[in-house]
């Protein structure tokens, strides 16, 4: 304390007009989506900073005059049940709050009062499922949380247990849930939170002894508790016991929270997928359809939630025999997925099977299938974006993902149909080659007997082969007339 350190030379030549016209130009990229450009700002931004050594870099322990409460967390009080538009809006009004305060403190995340601000937009992007920008923040924050002990280190944990979950990675958010439980006393929360990530890893009676310790703690069986219960016994096919519990809860939460029309369409989506397993396929269409519809009001058609309804809905409506609404329905939940920041191979490989293999495929249905076109492309994007298409579970989706693109596109109708297929047959070329090396890998390497995937892929080959001569034929056909003529 008190030494003068030595500093490494500075140099004398730094150009702080480069620095604006960077500067300037981020603010354009940034605006525009520009993702490329701006990472390339920001790493040329930064090898502009003045040589520093580790001594010069290394702070002091940061400030402690700031005490993280909830009434300083505003931001993430907001329920966004405005809709997609106005949702947006309020988000983006809280991303420049954060800039503007961010501005305003030159130790960055240091200032307890950054980071309650991080931890409160983070939360603003878990409401609304922007799960790649919480991520980013929490990754920034993670360091500075974790060194400050409680209540940092807690809340922060939590909130990241929720992105983990949103991610598809209970796994992890188990581990830090039952570290929260390990530094603070019991609470029906963390119980409660432990009991969710349980169920979601299909260990149901260890979630149950969650949820009825969360009740024993609080001294009575909440409506959160019912409609907790409910659930495991809905997972472990106990449905007469799962529905009165569902059912009390639904009733619960429209007495207490008429308004909250996003906690009530996830009520009706339990419900729904509860009477969808007791074979009342009506009322589960009708539970389904209301949610989707309270979904779409509150928080919009890009959310995951509005996709899953939109995927419940299809299976129950293929139950009742409804497939030309369950198709409409399943296209739109593989969309809502491939879009998603979370977009896994599962659950569009899942619904694909529900389209191929439980709904009729006639010859008047499958020029259906040309509708999947669009999010086929999307989701393959988003999967080699995200490094998702590298192993067999991309190869087994490709394959199914081609079946559907082959179906839809053969060499007949009119040009305008004709080059339409052929385009179609180009994509499902595209996708068996790249499925084929990753599910013999997969076979070679023993992680699964995929070698039936790999008949299938041969098989469609054989089939884009034959739609194609076929294509050729009629052109050496066409163009004979037109010399005829």
């Amino acid at each position: 304390v008190g030494l003068d350190l030595p500093r490494r030379f500075k140099g004398s030549d730094f150009n702080v007009e480069s620095c604006r016209t960077a500067c300037d130009a981020l603010a354009d990229s940034i605006a525009q989506g520009n993702h490329h450009h701006v990472d390339g700002l920001i790493t040329a931004l930064r090898l502009m900073m003045p040589a520093q050594s580790g001594s010069e870099r290394a702070f002091a322990r940061p400030r402690d005059d700031f005490i993280l409460r909830p009434e300083v967390l505003l931001w993430s009080k907001q329920d966004f049940l405005g809709g997609l538009e106005e949702n947006m809006r309020i988000v983006q009004k809280c991303e420049a709050d954060f800039a503007q305060l961010m501005a305003s403190y030159p130790e960055g995340f240091r200032a307890p009062e950054i980071l309650a601000a991080g931890l409160d937009l983070a939360v603003v992007y878990l409401k609304n499922y922007s799960l790649d920008k919480a991520d980013t923040l929490y990754s920034a924050m993670e360091s500075q949380c974790m060194s400050r002990g409680l209540p940092w280190d807690v809340k922060f944990m939590q909130d990241l247990a929720t992105l983990r979950c949103k991610q598809h990675r209970q796994a992890e958010a188990a581990q830090l849930l039952e570290e929260v439980a390990k530094r603070t006393p019991p609470h029906e929360a963390t119980l409660r939170n432990l009991g969710t990530v349980y169920n979601m890893l299909r260990e149901h009676d260890k979630a149950r002894t969650y949820f009825e310790a969360a009740s024993k703690l609080v001294g009575e069986v909440e409506k959160e508790d019912l409609w907790n219960l409910g659930i495991v016994e809905m997972h472990k096919k106990n449905f007469d016991k799962a529905a009165p519990l569902l059912e009390r809860a639904l009733a619960a939460f429209q007495k207490d929270d008429p308004e909250d029309h996003v906690t009530i369409a996830k009520l009706r989506d339990s419900v729904g997928m509860c009477y969808d397993g007791m074979e009342r396929y009506e009322d589960a269409i009708f539970h389904l359809a209301e949610a989707r519809s309270l979904y779409e009001r509150s928080i919009g058609t890009e959310s995951p939630l509005y996709g899953t309804a939109c995927e419940r809905l299809a299976r129950a409506l293929v139950h009742a025999g409804r497939h030309q609404e369950a198709f409409e329905a399943a296209v739109e939940a593989f969309m809502v997925i491939a879009l998603q920041d979370a977009v896994h191979p599962t659950p569009l490989f899942e619904l694909l099977g529900l389209m191929l293999e439980e709904m009729p495929l006639e010859s008047e249905n499958l020029a259906r299938l040309a509708k999947l076109q669009v999010p086929i492309a999307a989701a393959v994007r988003n999967l080699h974006f995200r490094e998702m298409d590298q192993d067999g579970n991309a190869g087994v989706l490709y394959e199914r993902m081609s079946r559907a693109l082959v179906l839809c596109s053969p060499a007949k109708g009119d040009p305008a149909d004709r080059k339409a297929a052929a385009h179609r047959r180009a994509m499902a070329r595209a996708l068996l080659t790249q499925a084929a090396p990753l599910v013999a890998d997969a076979t070679e390497q023993g992680l699964a007997d995929l070698s039936h995937i790999s008949l299938l892929i041969s098989m469609q080959l054989q089939t884009l082969d034959a739609h194609d001569a076929e294509q050729r034929r009629s052109l050496d056909g066409a163009s004979a007339m037109t010399l005829e003529q």
